[in-house]
């Protein structure tokens, strides 16, 4: 997805920071954080995989964080956006680089998560999203 393809999606003054196409899942963001990666490496990394099944296309703009659906047939972006985030609650709690560059999002203070999985091929994806939410690597 480029960023002049996303002009429909946003208001007025609305201006896009990031797009990229990634796995999507649930992540425990806090003091749960260990028991989850457990549980993963326990499980194979299969319960993270099935967690993690479809792709979709993220679009963050400087008001909020979109997630919309990949067209079943083409795998292009659609309009249809599965998740609305506001940009204030959203702050990285994790980024890892391997195989795929993995993103974690903490949202609020109340210790639910998104993983974001970008694969080998967008890994600027993940990078231009650090970029944006201004994630400076320890």
């Amino acid at each position: 997805m480029t960023i002049t393809n996303a002009a429909p999606l946003m208001g007025p003054g609305e201006r896009a920071l990031a797009t990229g196409r990634c796995r999507v899942g649930k992540a425990n963001v806090g003091r749960n954080v260990a028991m989850a990666a457990a549980s993963a490496i326990l499980s194979g990394g299969s319960m993270m995989m099935y967690q993690q099944k479809k792709a979709f296309y993220i679009l963050l703009t400087n008001e909020r964080l979109l997630i919309l659906e990949a067209h079943w047939l083409t795998g292009r972006p659609t309009m249809n956006a599965v998740a609305d985030i506001p940009r204030y609650v959203i702050r990285v709690a994790e980024a890892k680089r391997g195989v795929t560059a993995t993103v974690t999002l903490a949202l609020g203070t109340n210790g639910e998560g998104l993983r974001l999985s970008f694969p080998a091929l967008d890994k600027e994806g993940a990078d231009n999203l650090l970029r944006a939410l201004q994630y400076q690597a320890v």
